[in-house]
């Protein structure tokens, strides 16, 4: 019998993670096989998807369609080629970006999501016809788009934009040079003899905030505090480029703005006067901080330094009360929350935060807006803005037999010289983006080249295959070897949670990837609590004494905060729940598992010097922590709730973990007594999993959170038990059915029993059973990513269009947190299980 209520797998707040995970009403939806128009917008929809997202809800819909990466500098794009995360030193943080999409329950049909016009990064175009000039974002709804990859095996995004009225067709290539921290933005215009187009300027607007913060225990420092990062940019005439710049002295909010207030305060007489006083001072930036350079391939015709006077502070304090309000704290830290993190109880000035830096330093000096300057295709070169500052550059478009370029390198550096080295560089003779963009494609082709992959010549799965690994890749930081569940910001995912991050191993290890696996698995082995500690604030236990640790006083050591930055020395958590105790088994799980595929037998020994104190340590804590009334683990936190459960995720994982370090046992060389106890609580707590949460009625199965683990990686059937077989059928009806049905008003982590039901049916080489399992694949690659570019997200919302033109509605749409790492790994392992490896 079942006496366990669960909470389905979940990063919301407890009202929403104790939603069913799929919908369990009688809803029978006709899927209407009619030739349905398309969503027109970018990216907005015209009608709203029939459920809201959860995850969205608290931190904002998440605008990507495209990601790209070199393991420091991290980029993403919307559909309609704005540029709406820029991640540097890695993909963990900062967000360097002013960006900030809306947590209304209808942000994905307003414009950009519900962010603010002037945020983020983009192009736009002046032009000039017999009837007269004019001005187009290239995001604009006049512009139609498309967006792919150029090849499977790339990391180059395309974007192809056409505007019928004006007769021109835009083609934006981006792309991360895989060696170093710039980011190409190429852009190929295409004038049809019968376009009224005569002159055209190509417009790049950056609205950059550059940071430094982060905070523990809450992912917001860097995107959802962007009124207190901004610092400045300038106008370097030397080096023909804007710098957006923090000095790290300054970063502190509120911000020292004593290096650039004798020019805000009393600005020169005349343009170039005010020019060459600051090229003096960008001269003078020698401190360490953020430094990002934007520069064109051939300089530019035009520039500007705008103060961004949008009303950042109204639409900030919004979105963070909407995001305090969800998570129901309690009233002490309600209002320190509000008070910390909301702009209108920050700053006080009526005017925002530009209105606050001016008054509070006297400034004198103003320059119109970058957004609103370029749309008289004339920028008014204004080289300095500060505190809330956008910039432009404009570059004269010259086309020759009917086709004109133009190019925006973006570099980030630590200093101003690295990212000005890196400018100079991506802009040196011999060098063009045409033979960056093949050298990276190269780079790509060849880092996947050994990949194992699906095998089959289904070319969807096969690509889908590909963009998984890609995308495992681009979230890889190059520092620490963490792996950050989503390179976004929005919901703020660019951490490492070990319990994704174990399945993400596997999928790796599957690839042929084994050395991205062992250095992963060795900063899990450096983060993971060695000794007993206090619960963080959430939590109102007694005091934690380590001298003589007692439950629940203390949290347990060989356990796991709910996730880390991907900071290469520090270990600072992310979240603020203390004990998840599936990670903490899931740990002791990748690490064992992952010995097994590796084939050199001295890395091996290494691996295993490094990773068994960390196994040792997490079993004999997790066979500790136990509840005498019903055997089953102690209560703890499970899938990143609050509150703390004893459900089925805990005690499954449990039970992985200590016969995955009773089968380390030798290799590790433990000692027979400790590895004998390990034995008898799992044997102990196999029992009372069927004792507590065994469901006999048909089918007979097991209820609670992540039931598809049981399957696998638990393997907790015995072989031959027809409840296996049961069990895999209730797992189908309550998390695929849905899905091929189109019944399902949301889903999230569907790929989760479509992966254990593969893993299943080749145990029994069920040829029947894995037939049904590919079909079942290709239907998800096809209706659950993002049409062209391939990414799944963590939670997908039907919507009653047509997204991936095949005429079939309702479709899903991917939204938060695209592309989702943990979920692509699930997709891309049922595929390699179901169909089979080559």
């Amino acid at each position: 019998m079942a006496t366990q209520a669960e909470l389905s797998p979940c990063r919301a707040p407890v009202a929403w993670c104790q939603m069913p995970r799929m919908s369990r009403a009688s809803i029978v939806v006709i899927v209407l096989l009619l030739a349905a128009a398309r969503a027109p917008a970018c990216p907005e929809l015209p009608v709203a998807p029939d459920a809201t997202n959860p995850y969205e809800l608290q931190f904002g819909a998440t605008n990507v369609n495209g990601a790209l990466g070199n393991g420091s500098l991290t980029a993403a794009f919307s559909r309609c080629g704005e540029l709406t995360v820029f991640k540097w030193p890695g993909p963990s943080y900062y967000n360097q970006l002013g960006y900030l999409s809306d947590n209304v329950a209808d942000a994905r049909t307003l414009p950009h999501l519900g962010a603010l016009d002037g945020m983020g990064a983009f192009p736009g175009l002046y032009y000039e016809t017999a009837s007269g000039p004019g001005f187009t974002w290239l995001r604009d709804d006049a512009w139609t788009h498309a967006q792919r990859y150029s090849a499977d095996d790339s990391d180059v995004l395309v974007t192809d934009m056409t505007n019928p009225a004006l007769g021109l067709a835009v083609t934006a290539w981006n792309f991360v040079l895989p060696d170093a921290n710039v980011l190409v933005n190429h852009y190929v215009v295409t004038r049809d003899p019968t376009s009224p187009v005569r002159r055209a300027t190509l417009v790049f607007y950056t609205n950059f905030s550059p940071s430094l913060a982060r905070l523990p225990f809450f992912p917001i420092a860097d995107w959802g505090l962007d009124f207190e990062t901004d610092y400045a940019v300038v106008y370097d005439a030397r080096e023909h480029a804007l710098l957006h710049f923090v000095p790290a002295s300054a970063a502190a909010y509120p911000h020292d703005f004593s290096l650039v207030n004798p020019l805000l305060q009393h600005p020169p007489a005349g343009r170039k006067v005010l020019q060459h006083a600051v090229d003096r001072l960008v001269a003078g930036l020698d401190e360490p901080g953020v430094y990002v350079a934007a520069g064109a391939r051939h300089r530019d015709q035009g520039y500007q330094c705008g103060f961004d006077d949008s009303a950042i502070c109204p639409h900030q304090s919004a979105i963070a009360d909407r995001t305090i309000t969800a998570f129901a704290l309690p009233p002490l830290f309600d209002g320190i929350a509000r008070n910390a993190f909301e702009c209108n109880h920050v700053v006080s000035d009526p005017q925002g935060p530009l209105g606050a830096c001016r008054s509070a330093n006297h400034w004198m000096y103003g320059a119109e807006s970058a957004l609103t300057d370029g749309a008289d295709g004339r920028l008014a070169r204004s080289p300095i803005a500060a505190c809330q500052a956008n910039g432009a550059l404009a570059r004269r478009l010259v086309f020759r037999l009917g086709t004109a370029s133009a190019t925006f390198y973006l570099a980030a550096g630590g200093t101003r010289d690295e990212a000005y080295g890196l400018l100079r560089a991506a802009r040196a003779r011999g060098t063009s983006p045409e033979a960056q963009r093949a050298a990276t494609e190269a780079w790509w082709a060849s880092y996947l080249a050994p990949a194992h992959l699906p095998d089959t010549d289904d070319a969807a799965v096969q690509a889908f295959a590909k963009r998984s690994l890609i995308v495992m890749r681009t979230a890889t930081d190059a520092a620490s070897g963490a792996i950050v569940a989503s390179i976004d910001s929005e919901p703020p995912y660019g951490e490492d949670w070990p319990r994704d991050g174990s399945f993400i191993n596997y999928a790796l290890d599957l690839a042929g990837y084994p050395d991205v696996v062992s250095r992963h698995n060795r900063f899990y082995a450096r983060v993971q609590r060695k000794t007993p500690a206090p619960w963080s604030i959430l939590y109102s236990f007694p005091p934690c004494d380590p001298a003589h640790p007692v439950y629940p006083n203390c949290v347990p050591a060989g356990t796991y905060e709910t996730n880390y930055y991907a900071d290469p020395a520090a270990i600072v958590p992310g979240d603020p729940v203390s004990f998840e105790i599936d990670e903490a088994a899931l740990g002791v799980w990748t690490m064992w598992d992952h010995y097994q595929h590796i084939t050199d037998g001295a890395a091996a020994a290494a691996y295993l010097t490094d990773v068994c104190p960390s196994i040792g340590l997490g079993a004999d804590n997790l066979a500790a922590c136990k509840d005498d009334s019903n055997n089953l683990q102690c209560m703890a936190n499970e899938d990143d709730n609050i509150p703390l459960t004893q459900g089925l995720q805990g005690a499954e994982t449990v039970l992985l973990a200590l016969r995955d370090a009773v089968a380390a046992g030798s290799a590790c060389g433990f000692d027979a007594g400790r590895v004998a106890g390990w034995d008898a609580r799992a044997s102990e707590l196999e029992q009372a999993i069927h004792d507590n949460f065994f469901v006999a009625s048909a089918p007979a199965h097991y209820e609670g959170g992540r039931p598809a683990w049981l399957l696998w990686p638990v393997g907790f059937f015995a072989a031959g038990d027809p409840v296996a077989l049961s069990h895999a059928e209730y797992l189908k009806a309550r998390a695929i059915d849905p899905i091929l049905t189109r019944t399902a008003p949301l889903g999230a982590y569907n790929t989760e029993e479509l992966l254990a039901r593969a893993q299943l049916f080749r145990q029994l080489d069920d040829a029947v059973g894995l037939a049904e399992t590919q079909d079942e694949i290709r239907f998800f690659v096809h209706e659950l990513t993002t049409p062209g570019t391939h990414h799944i997200s963590e939670a997908y919302a039907r919507v009653n269009l047509d997204l991936n033109g095949d005429g079939i509605l309702p479709d899903y749409q991917p939204q938060n947190d695209a592309p989702h790492v943990w979920e692509h790994a699930y997709l891309y392992s049922a595929a390699m299980i179901a169909f089979g490896s080559r």
